[in-house]
C-alpha cells in the first residue's frame, strides 16, 4: 500500500522539505532570490519620471570654476539665496554643517542661517551612529523634537519589530538647525549582500521615533503637519495623500526608476551665475548634495553598482510624492506559505498519473509561466510576488519525477511506457549508481565509492601514530631551521633560506620535475603538546592552502602543493622576485601619486577577487604584499593568516604588533571583507605618510588607539598628499564596517577615476 503511493509521498515530502527552508531563509538561497530581484530591475530599465525633482550637483567642473571644496558656509548662502529665489517647493541641503569656530568668527554661519530662515523651506539632515539599543530619558533640543513621530495605532509593537536604533545622533550646528524648517536623519539601510533595496524611514533614539530625510521633504512637499501623519507599526505611514508600505524594520523598499542620471542633474555653478531658466527650479523638490570625485556617498544597488547616495535620497522621495511604489503580493509569511503548499498537493495528487515525459513537461510550462508572469508584474505594474521558493520547489520536482516514476512502477508493477526503459543497459550490467569503477595494475578492478580498502586504513593510522610521536619530541635543527638530514620537502629541494615568518622559516626551493623555482613556506608544529591540536592544525592548513590555492589572479600569489616533511608542514608557493611594500617603506623612495593609485588599484582587485570566492586574507599588511620590478603587485599568504588564531606556542618568534587590524577583530566579533579594507585603508595611510595611522607605547595603547581614535588626515601629516585621498582614508578607516567600503572594488574604482 505504501509504495502504491509512493508519488504522493515523493511530492508532499518534498514541499515539506520546501516549507522547511522558506522557514529558515538559509542566506545561500537569499542571495538568489535577490540575484532575482536585481535582474528585474535591470532588465526593467529606465523609467520616464516627472522633472519635478532637480539635483544641484556641486561636481567637479563647479569646484573647478568656483573654488576647492569645501566651501565656506557664505558661499553656500549663496546658493541657497539664488535656489531661493526661483521659488522651489522644498529645498533638501543635503550636506552636513557641524560646529566651525573659524566659519562662527567671519560671519559665514550667520549668513548662511539667515539665507535657510529667509527661504522658508529648507531640510537639513543629520547623521547617526547605529546601536544594538538605545538609550531612553536623553532631552532631545526643541528642533529635532518638532519633526518625530507622534500619531501610532499600537507603539508597543515596535518592541517586536523594531525599527533601526541609534546610539548617538551628529546635529548641524545649532544656530542652522533651529533657521531650519525640518530636519531628518540621513542613512541608509544595507541587505545581507551589502546592497541597498530599501530607504529607512524610522530611527529610535533616546525613546523618541525620528524621520527620514527622505520623509521630511515629502512631508514639506504636501504642507503636512506632523500631528496628522500616522504610523501603523510594521504596514505603513500615512503622509499627506499618501500611504507609504513599510516593512517590519520601518523601511520602504525603493521602486529605483533606473541607473544613475535618471534625475536632471544641474551644476552648482550654472544657479550661482544665474545661467539656468529663471523658473527652472519653480514648484520643485531641489536637492543639493556635493557629487564630485571623491565623494565617499557611493553605494551598491540593484541597477548601478556604484551609485550616488542622492540618487537613491531622490528615488525614495519620488516613490513617495509620486505614489510610485513596488506593491507586495503575498508579502504575508501565511499566504506563501499556503501558495507553497496548494502547489505542492495539487502535484502530488496530479502529477503522479501521467507519464514521465508529461510530467516533465507540465512542470518546465508551469515554471516558465511563473517566471514571466512575476517578471511582466514586475516590470509593467510594479508588483512583486514571492514566487522563489515555489519555483525551487517546481524545479525539485523536475528533478525527483525520473525517481518517483521508478517507485510507481515497484509498486504497482504496470509497466504503461516500455520504449522509456533501457533494456541495453540493464543487459549490459550498468553499475549502481554512484559505484566508480577503476583498474588496477593488477588488471582487476575496485569500487571507489569512498570505501578505503583495509590496508589503507593501516597505513594511514601508522602515519598519524608517528606524527603524534614527532609533534610531543622536539628535533635538532640545522642553521638553516631545518630538521637534521633533511634537504627536501616532499619532492622539493631546498636550496637556502630567504627568510622568516610567524610561524616558521620560508625557504627558496627547487621543483625538479619541470625545474619551476618555489617559495617553501614551513610551520612548525613540534612545540605543540597536544597531539589532539596538530591534527587540527593540519587539517586546518591543509583547508585553508586548498582555499589560497583556487584563486586564480594576477595579483595573487599562485600557492602549488602543501605537505608535510618531519615535524614541519610546508606550502609551495610561487618564486617572486621582489620587494615586500614593507622593504620599500622602510626605505627613502616614494612614488607619484598616479603610480601609487596603480599599485593600491592591484591591491584592491586581488582582495576582492578573493572575496568573491569566500577567501578573507585576515592579515593584510605591507609585508604581505610583493612589489615587482614593473610596479606589478602580488599579494601573498592568502587564508594562511587563520591560522596564527591557533593556540601554537612558538619560542623565539616574535609576534607582529597590531597595527592594521581591524575593531572587529580586536573585539573578537565576525571577521568578513570588510575588515580586510580597514587593514588595506591602514596600508593605503602608511604609503601616503610613511607614518602608521595609529600608534601606541605598548600593545595596549596600540588597540585602545586603534579602537577609540580618530588619525589626522594624510594630507596634515604630509603637505603634497591631495585632499581628495583623505576622504578615501576616512571612509577605510571607519570604525563602523557599514560605514566603510563594502567591497574593494568600490575603493579601486574611485582610485581608477582619479588616474
Amino acid at each position: 500500500m505504501l509504495k502504491k503511493f509512493s508519488g504522493l509521498i515523493l511530492y508532499l515530502l518534498i514541499t515539506l522539505f520546501v516549507i522547511t527552508i522558506y522557514l529558515d531563509q538559509p542566506e545561500i538561497l537569499g542571495k538568489w532570490e535577490m540575484t532575482v530581484y536585481d535582474k528585474y530591475f535591470q532588465l526593467k530599465g529606465k523609467t520616464e519620471v516627472p522633472d519635478d525633482i532637480q539635483i544641484i550637483s556641486i561636481d567637479d567642473i563647479s569646484i573647478r570654476l568656483v573654488g576647492k571644496w569645501p566651501w565656506h558656509r557664505n558661499l553656500v548662502a549663496q546658493l541657497v539665496e539664488k535656489i531661493s529665489q526661483q521659488n522651489p517647493r522644498v529645498v533638501y541641503l543635503n550636506l552636513f554643517f557641524g560646529d566651525d569656530p573659524l566659519e562662527d568668527s567671519l560671519g559665514y554661519t550667520d549668513s548662511l542661517a539667515f539665507q535657510i530662515k529667509e527661504a522658508g523651506n529648507v531640510v537639513l539632515p543629520y547623521r547617526y551612529t547605529p546601536a544594538d539599543y538605545t538609550t531612553g530619558g536623553l532631552t532631545l533640543p526643541g528642533y529635532v523634537r518638532r519633526n518625530t513621530y507622534v500619531q501610532f495605532d499600537n507603539k508597543p509593537m515596535f518592541d517586536r519589530w523594531p525599527p533601526i536604533k541609534a546610539g548617538s545622533i551628529h546635529l548641524p550646528t545649532k544656530q542652522l538647525a533651529e533657521a531650519a524648517s525640518n530636519l531628518g536623519f540621513e542613512g541608509v539601510s544595507f541587505d545581507p549582500d551589502r546592497y541597498i533595496r530599501s530607504s529607512p524611514l524610522i530611527l529610535e533614539y533616546a525613546g523618541e521615533y525620528l524621520p527620514s530625510a527622505a520623509f521630511v521633504v515629502a512631508q514639506n512637499y504636501f504642507n503636512s503637519f506632523r500631528e496628522e501623519i500616522k504610523v501603523k507599526v510594521g504596514e505603513s505611514i500615512r503622509v499627506g495623500p499618501r500611504t507609504i508600505p513599510i516593512d517590519r524594520q520601518s523601511r520602504v523598499k525603493i521602486n529605483f526608476n533606473g541607473p544613475q542620471g535618471v534625475f536632471k542633474n544641474i551644476p552648482a555653478h550654472d544657479v550661482l551665475n544665474e545661467t539656468i531658466g529663471k523658473r527652472e527650479l519653480s514648484g520643485k523638490v531641489v536637492i543639493v548634495a556635493y557629487t564630485a570625485a571623491g565623494s565617499v556617498d557611493i553605494f551598491s544597488t540593484p541597477v548601478y553598482q556604484t551609485m550616488h547616495g542622492v540618487e537613491i535620497t531622490a528615488n525614495t522621495i519620488e516613490n513617495i510624492i509620486h505614489n510610485h511604489f513596488l506593491k507586495g503580493i503575498g508579502d504575508s509569511e501565511m499566504i506563501n506559505l499556503l501558495l507553497i503548499l496548494a502547489i505542492g498537493i495539487l502535484s502530488a495528487i496530479i502529477l503522479p498519473r501521467i507519464s514521465l515525459l508529461y510530467r516533465i513537461i507540465v512542470l518546465s510550462i508551469f515554471l516558465i509561466v511563473m517566471a514571466n508572469l512575476s517578471f511582466v508584474l514586475f516590470t509593467s505594474f510594479d508588483m512583486v510576488t514571492q514566487v522563489f521558493y515555489p519555483m525551487i520547489m517546481i524545479i525539485f520536482f523536475i528533478i525527483a519525477a525520473p525517481t518517483m516514476k521508478i517507485l510507481r512502477y515497484a509498486g504497482e508493477g504496470d509497466v504503461e511506457d516500455e520504449d522509456e526503459i533501457n533494456y541495453d543497459a540493464l543487459i549490459a550490467g550498468t553499475p549502481v549508481a554512484g559505484i566508480d569503477v577503476e583498474t588496477n595494475t593488477d588488471g582487476g578492478s575496485v569500487a571507489g565509492a569512498g570505501v578505503t580498502q583495509p590496508q589503507r586504513v593501516q597505513s594511514q593510522s601508522g602515519r598519524v601514530r608517528n606524527q603524534t610521536a614527532v609533534a610531543t619530541v622536539p628535533i635538532a635543527a640545522d642553521s638553516n631551521g631545518l630538521p637534521s638530514g633533511t634537504e627536501n620537502f616532499g619532492r622539493y629541494k631546498v636550496i637556502e633560506s630567504i627568510g622568516q615568518g610567524a610561524m616558521g622559516m620560508v625557504y627558496k626551493g627547487l621543483d625538479p620535475a619541470i625545474d619551476r623555482l618555489v617559495a617553501l613556506k614551513t610551520i612548525r608544529l613540534d612545540n605543540i603538546i597536544d597531539a589532539k591540536e596538530v591534527e587540527e592544525l593540519k587539517e586546518r592548513l591543509t583547508r585553508e592552502a586548498k582555499a589560497a590555492g583556487n584563486l586564480s589572479h594576477p595579483n595573487i600569489v599562485t600557492i602549488y602543493d602543501v605537505g608535510e616533511e618531519q615535524s614541519l608542514q610546508y606550502i609551495a608557493m610561487e618564486y617572486l622576485e621582489g620587494k615586500t611594500l614593507e622593504e620599500i617603506l622602510a626605505s627613502d623612495f616614494s612614488w607619484d601619486y598616479k603610480t601609487l593609485c596603480k599599485i593600491m588599484i592591484q591591491i584592491c582587485e586581488a582582495l576582492d577577487f578573493a572575496h568573491e570566492h569566500g577567501v578573507v586574507h585576515r592579515d593584510v599588511k605591507p609585508a604581505n604584499i610583493m612589489v615587482l620590478a614593473d610596479d606589478r603587485i602580488k599579494v601573498m599568504d592568502f587564508g594562511i593568516a587563520r591560522l596564527d588564531q591557533s593556540n601554537m606556542t612558538q619560542s623565539g618568534v616574535a609576534l607582529g604588533t597590531p597595527n592594521y587590524i581591524s575593531p572587529e577583530q580586536l573585539k573578537g566579533q565576525a571577521v568578513s571583507r570588510r575588515s580586510d579594507i580597514f587593514s588595506l585603508g591602514v596600508v593605503f595611510y602608511e604609503m601616503l605618510t610613511k607614518n602608521k595611522p595609529f600608534k601606541g607605547d605598548t600593545i595596549s595603547a596600540l588597540i585602545y588607539s586603534i579602537l577609540h581614535t580618530t588619525p589626522p588626515p594624510p594630507s596634515e601629516i604630509n603637505l603634497d598628499v591631495p585632499r581628495i585621498f583623505d576622504k578615501i582614508i576616512a571612509k577605510a578607516l571607519s570604525k563602523d564596517p557599514d560605514l566603510r567600503f563594502q567591497t574593494a572594488r568600490e575603493m579601486a574604482d574611485i582610485l581608477r577615476k582619479l588616474i
